[in-house]
């Protein structure tokens, strides 16, 4: 009977804990690749890489190598997106 009651508690307190996490995560601002413009997920989950701090999101491998050659370039689409979103 103990040991259910201790279950029960630490269930409880585990269930306070994620309660308190934030929700409002920020939310992606594009649908489709930064590079291609094809639909995120359109070819299987998302490619997403951190580039000096910012989240970018590709359709496929092949888009990443096309975003180093010039970040700017696809970063400035994504700070327009994030701006209207």
């Amino acid at each position: 009977m103990k040991l259910l009651l201790l279950l029960a508690v630490t269930l409880m307190s585990a269930s306070l804990h994620a309660a308190d996490e934030p929700t409002n995560k920020a939310v992606y601002p594009l649908a489709a690749c930064v590079v291609s413009g094809d639909k995120l997920g359109g070819m299987g989950g998302p490619v997403i890489i951190h580039y000096h701090g910012t989240e970018v999101r590709f359709c496929c491998h092949e888009c990443v190598a096309s975003f180093n050659e010039n970040p700017a370039k696809y970063l400035a689409k994504l700070k327009a997106a994030s701006a209207n979103h």
